[in-house]
């Protein structure tokens, strides 16, 4: 019986050692194949930083429906989105990234959940939905406290200085531009922190400081030598000689800008302020040709709604009313679009939400009421506009049939004269209402000087020379007859004469004038007597008919 046993054994044992042989090369090769994701998404993630074009096509050339693991698909989809963003590529499907994201959130893996709200933020950035990518941006900022997450943190600080520049808040867009740059320079990354100081400067352009704006300019343009960087900087130094009317300096600073390589909208915005200064310059061939050009490359609705402007003027100077058509209909629609952008809640506001959010519960119970009434609120806002915008399409219809059998009866000069008229009236209404959310916050002294700012820019009211061009070509050669006809008339007299027929408010024209009211009622009755009138009133309606006749 010992016998037995002892061979049963050694049956057994030989038995099994050759199972555990076969087994093991089989169990290796099922780890093999389980490993092989997760290994190729590894790879992505280490050429992420050196070359993310590579990375791109690892990830693209996966099969999705391969078996991964959920922990290995949410690392796809970030990585994914990463990639697309390092490569400047529009960033979607969202299913990829709301399933990381979801993960994540579920797993508290709050460095990688705050990469999803940062992409999550940028796309919505990128379709102008700014108060969406503001709320995942702040999402983003409380995950990352007390992280070293540098990279991150600049291009967060980053993007919403982007959105308070666009919403005219430069003090507290500068803010957040020099927090960017304090992180891109702890991470290493230069370049994005000389981007940050043009953009700095760029605020400063918008706020009209030019001299300002220059100095950040030139600052960044002597840090980094990177060429699609110096493409940018000698844009910006050529917009901001264009705006500080330096117009030489501005053309060879904007053509030497269109040598240089080009990311994003920067080619068209090159094009465009190239084509508003030959048309501000008379140029009208070179400025068609420029916005035709501005319009072929990607934009945003700003660009584009400025170059269908220069492009409808110049079709009019022609006589290309069928062409001028279509342009101002693309420009109606651009106009649309801006305004859909500026009634957007700012991110000033949204960022004290938030904050406020944070520091007390109660306040979070209210703002989730909130949040179910805004719906509402936005349905009805629509509801209503559509049903307004019905009414002004009926309307406006109504205004171009009319003005259609207008047109029938009138001389080529006589539509050029109202046309031109209506869009300086127009300009000078676009002004005011872009500065009007800064000027309710200013001090009386402030909104003159704001007002005479405005005159000068849209009229060039302190140039008299500039004034008087502008003022003949709108007006068909009104200052040109006058002078011609009365030759005891004064400048004063002669820009008083302008101010009215372009419909300025009487308050405004003694600021202009720098006259009292008395001493305008005095200029009149000088003008009344220098012409041979009977009172103010027949003075008024010579104007009109001086500027009507051919």
């Amino acid at each position: 019986m010992q016998q037995v046993g002892e061979v049963n054994c050694a049956f057994y044992t030989m038995y099994s050692t050759r199972l555990f042989r076969i087994f093991i090369p089989l169990f290796c090769l099922w780890l093999a194949g389980c490993s092989l994701l997760p290994s190729e998404i590894k790879d992505a993630e280490k050429l992420m930083e050196t070359d993310p074009d590579s990375a791109l096509h690892l990830l693209q050339d996966f099969d999705m429906k391969r078996t991964m693991t959920k922990a290995d698909r949410a690392l796809y989809g970030l990585l994914y989105f990463k990639a697309l963003d390092k490569n400047k590529l529009p960033l979607k499907p969202d299913s990829i990234l709301n399933y990381s994201l979801d993960y994540y959130l579920s797993q508290n893996d709050e460095a990688r959940l705050a990469n999803c709200y940062f992409f999550k933020g940028r796309k919505y950035k990128y379709i102008q939905r700014y108060d969406q990518a503001t709320l995942y941006y702040l999402k983003a900022l409380d995950l990352l406290k007390n992280k070293k997450e540098y990279a991150l943190l600049g291009k967060i600080y980053a993007d919403m200085g982007d959105i308070l520049s666009i919403q005219m808040e430069y003090n507290a867009s500068r803010e957040k531009y020099k927090i960017s740059i304090n992180y891109f320079n702890r991470a290493g990354k230069t370049l994005d922190a000389s981007y940050r100081i043009l953009d700095i400067g760029r605020t400063y352009h918008f706020a009209k400081d030019y001299k300002t704006a220059q100095q950040y300019y030139r600052q960044a343009l002597s840090q980094n030598k990177d060429s699609i960087f110096c493409g940018v900087a000698l844009q910006e130094i050529g917009i901001n000689y264009y705006w500080a009317k330096q117009y030489d300096s501005a053309k060879y600073y904007l053509r030497q800008s269109l040598l240089y390589p080009h990311k994003y909208y920067n080619y068209a915005i090159r094009c465009y302020n190239l084509a508003d200064l030959f048309y501000n310059t008379s140029q009208i061939d070179s400025a068609n040709l420029y916005a035709s050009i501005a319009l072929k490359h990607p934009s945003n609705f700003y660009t584009q709604r400025e170059c269908y402007r220069i492009l409808a003027n110049n079709a009019y100077f022609k006589g290309d009313f069928k062409q001028m058509a279509g342009f101002m209909t693309s420009f109606q629609a651009c106009t649309d679009s801006v305004g859909k952008i500026e009634a957007q809640t700012k991110t000033t506001v949204l960022e004290n939400i938030h904050q406020t959010n944070a520091n007390a519960g109660k306040i979070k119970y209210y703002l989730l009421i909130i949040g179910w009434i805004l719906p509402v609120i936005v349905l009805l806002s629509l509801f209503v506009m559509v049903r307004l915008r019905k009414r002004t399409l009926g309307k406006e219809q109504q205004l171009e049939q009319a003005e259609q059998q207008l047109s029938q009866n009138q001389t080529l000069l006589s539509k050029k004269q109202t046309l031109l008229r209506r869009n300086l009236i127009q300009k000078i209404k676009d002004a005011k209402s872009t500065l009007a959310s800064v000027y309710k916050k200013s001090t009386p002294a402030q909104r003159e000087t704001m007002d005479i700012e405005l005159y000068n820019s849209c009229l060039h009211v302190n140039d008299w020379n500039e004034f008087s061009i502008l003022m003949n070509h709108t007006f068909n050669n009104l200052l040109s007859t006058l002078e011609n006809t009365y030759p005891d008339i004064t400048r004063k007299e002669m820009t008083w004469c302008c101010l009215f027929l372009l419909e300025i408010p009487t308050q405004e024209v003694l600021l202009l004038l720098e006259y009292k009211l008395d001493s305008l009622y005095k200029l009149k009755q000088r003008l009344v007597q220098k012409m041979n009138l009977k009172n103010a009133k027949e003075l008024n309606l010579l104007l009109e008919q001086k500027i009507a006749d051919k």
